[in-house]
């Protein structure tokens, strides 16, 4: 059915657009999808469809003069006629699902006809990934009883809120509890898609008796500043022509709320160029930023005023944004809407109200939301936190990412309740819970106060305890100089593909695992290989050999010396950046001599010998791994996470112990096995020169003597043998369950 519905609309898209016209071929993908979706509601509503226009005007489905102007668009009589005929073949099914799939799937032009055959962007710019409505219903059921429960069960009318409704999910589910509570309801919705607010308003009217419910679902962007918003058929058009940021369509919200619900867009604000391109030029054309920018070169003028159009739009929303002061807390970085809606909805309560909104985890994990966070907290504005992974695959996403629900309130003076690793929502307020003061959040995230990535109780109380026994190492080795120098695209003038005298070598992180720098190579690799997107470097067969990576890149040799000069010449440590916390490994790291190196990795440097193999032993304990998994979020390891990190001071690694029957200082052990593990690297040899060593007599095998160094470093964080063994089980795909038996 729903593929009867999209050959209409491209049917009547492709007979009255203007093809070299991009801007009308989107106005009329949006009239005729509106026209086809006011079917579907009204027969939902009455099952009456003989006067379309009529009908939709005495439900207050939409405002007599966009309705007019709908219906005197070419074919729109006919239209509206044969998708009437298609729907009175269907059973009565739920329209807002059947929208929600309806955008799943994109138009493009496929030689002289527009067809249904693309993408997403349509859901994508919209952020909008559709909730489940019981999902929905038990989000606004902890809102409305925290609600009652705040004000001394004396709530007898609610004012409700969902300022990005949609489909009117949240506001359906709002009225539905509060007949169960025998509470009156005034619900308020907004929305920048004029096909959903159509359709919260038909779902609203559905189920509200008449003059019980006061209702007002209105079209616009409540995150832009509202202008002259008189001409609706204006707003109307600006949103069919998919420019949601254009001041036009900004609404201001005057009004206070007691409970704002929602599940807020997942998007950032920013101009998907490739995406947009998609819908009018072949995957070929549009492969690469070269070829886009060759496209956009042989634009006609009608073509390029309405790319640039929708461009500017979101240029002028992110600097008023920016400017905004009621989101001085989330108007930070690249700016993301469920970040932004948040605290909207935070301002828009009355002095008792609740806001319990489904969000992004990186809400209240990335550091980039500190400030938010830390005021939210710290106010103890942020009472309840439900963080979910979407392994049952609650949302149509990978099933690896990360939500929260998360609830917030004027007045509260208790610490923030948690809980952790959902993955059902039926009843999800009554998972066990566990407290989390700002005092708490302050110790083992100093530097944002950010929730850490534990998954129970038992990962925070290990959290607080090695902080509580150790400073950071930011603090600890305060004179380290920390840098990403090479920049592949910012530093492209001054880099070639090929070597040439004068010019060195990048080394990537594909070069570098574990305690080697000797990992991988381009060598022998073909030219479409090695520069293809994504492209993988060759492994190395015997990284005790002597074959040595081989870049791909090459930088002017005095361009690199004026990014390094704050760096001496002698060693680094560098760790591959781009990694993620489910990995076999999340911390990867080696020592380099100084080179130059690309933004998939990163470095530092201290003047210290013996200090820099200190830091390298403790970048590659699977005790620091498992620290770095508790706290990394996102797939970029910065040095920010990495100065959070506790550590030992110095004078631990000075203890003198007893290992494999040797007595020694910590460090003397260390190095010991660091030696063999790079005795074969001509590239540092002379690290080891003035380090004190002895010769290990026992096995060499490499992975027994990394096995070795991480029950020394677990000695030096002062850590029982126990403890150390639970961490090992937790790296599986490292360490096997016999080798943890054997050597811990």
């Amino acid at each position: 059915m729903i593929n009867k519905l999209r050959s209409k609309v491209s049917e009547y898209m492709t007979r009255y657009s203007d093809m070299d016209n991009w801007e009308n071929i989107r106005q009329n993908y949006s009239f005729y999808s509106y026209i086809t979706f006011l079917v579907l509601a009204l027969n939902d509503l009455d099952n009456s469809l003989k006067n379309i226009k009529k009908s939709a005007l005495e439900k207050g489905l939409e405002e007599e003069e966009i309705l007019d102007f709908l219906f005197g668009l070419p074919g729109a009589e006919l239209f509206t006629y044969e998708i009437v005929e298609i729907v009175e073949q269907m059973e009565k099914l739920d329209v807002n699902a059947i929208y929600q799939e309806f955008i799943s799937v994109d138009f493009i032009i496929d030689g002289h006809q527009i067809v249904f055959s693309g993408g997403k962007n349509s859901r994508d710019i919209l952020g909008s990934y559709f909730t489940r409505e019981d999902f929905a219903y038990e989000v606004v059921k902890k809102a409305i009883d925290d609600y009652i429960l705040s004000n001394d069960n004396r709530a007898q009318k609610l004012r409700v809120a969902d300022l990005s409704c949609g489909g009117g999910a949240f506001l359906v589910a709002a009225y539905q509890y509060c007949i169960e509570k025998n509470i009156k309801t005034q619900l308020y919705g907004v929305d920048v898609d004029p096909i959903a607010v159509m359709i919260a308003r038909a779902r609203l009217i559905c189920c509200c008796k008449k003059g019980e419910t006061l209702t007002s679902i209105k079209l616009g962007n409540p995150l832009i500043n509202e202008t002259n918003r008189t001409d609706m058929v204006e707003v109307f058009k600006m949103a069919s022509n998919g420019r949601f940021y254009n001041q036009k369509v900004g609404i201001n919200i005057d009004a206070k709320f007691d409970v704002v619900v929602g599940n807020p867009p997942w998007e950032k604000i920013r101009f998907e160029e490739k995406k947009f391109l998609q819908h009018f030029f072949s995957k070929e054309k549009n492969s690469s930023k070269f070829e886009r920018a060759k496209l956009l070169k042989s634009l006609t003028e009608a073509n390029r005023a309405y790319y640039y159009a929708i461009l500017m739009d979101y240029e002028f929303a992110k600097k008023q944004l920016k400017k905004n002061a009621y989101f001085s807390n989330t108007n930070c970085g690249e700016l993301n809407t469920y970040a932004l809606f948040t605290e909207l909805s935070f301002n828009m309560l009355n002095q008792n109200g609740i806001s319990g909104l489904i969000v992004k985890s990186s809400l209240v994990k990335m550091p980039v939301y500190s400030k938010f966070m830390r005021v939210m907290i710290g106010k103890n504005n942020l009472y309840e936190l439900y963080m979910f992974i979407n392994r049952k695959k609650i949302f149509n996403i990978d099933s690896r990412e990360e939500f929260s629900v998360i609830y917030l309130k004027i007045n509260n003076n208790d610490s923030m309740r948690i809980a952790l690793d959902l993955e059902e929502y039926v009843g999800f307020y009554n998972k066990e819970k566990i407290m989390l003061s700002y005092d708490t959040l302050d110790l083992i995230n100093p530097d944002t106060g950010m929730i850490p990535n534990i998954k129970n109780n038992q990962e925070l109380q290990f959290l607080i305890n090695v902080y509580s026994k150790h400073k950071i190492l930011g603090d600890v080795y305060n004179e380290c100089k920390f840098g990403r120098l090479v920049h592949l695209t910012n530093h492209s003038a001054y880099i070639l593909n090929q070597q040439k005298s004068g010019y060195e070598p990048i080394y990537e992180g594909k070069f570098i695992e574990l305690y080697t720098g000797k990992y991988a190579t381009f060598n022998g690799m073909s030219e479409l290989e090695k520069y293809k997107n994504k492209a993988t470097a060759r492994p190395i067969e015997d990284i005790k050999g002597e074959e040595y990576p081989e870049a791909r890149y090459y930088i002017e040799r005095g361009m690199w010396n004026n990014i390094s000069k704050n760096f001496k010449d002698g060693y680094i440590i560098a760790w591959r950046s781009l990694t993620s916390a489910t990995n076999r490994r999340t911390m990867l790291a080696t020592v380099l001599p100084l080179m130059p190196t690309c933004q998939s990795i990163q470095m530092l440097q201290v003047a210290d010998s013996q200090s820099m193999l200190h830091i390298l032993a403790l970048f590659n304990s699977i005790v620091f791994d498992y620290i770095i998994r508790l706290k990394m979020v996102g797939l970029d390891l910065t040095q920010t996470i990495i100065r959070q990190i506790p550590v030992p001071e110095e004078r631990e690694f000075d203890r003198k112990i007893v290992f494999h029957e040797i007595e020694a200082s910590i460090s003397i052990h260390i190095s010991s096995r660091l030696y063999i593990l790079y005795k074969n690297d001509v590239r540092v040899k002379d690290v080891f020169e003035e380090i004190e060593c002895y010769e290990i007599r026992c096995s060499t095998e490499t992975k027994k003597i990394i096995c070795e160094i991480d029950m020394l470093i677990a000695i030096v964080y002062g850590m029982d043998r126990d403890t150390l063994r639970e961490i090992a089980c937790s790296f599986n795909q490292y360490y096997t369950r016999e080798e943890v038996e054997k050597w811990f």
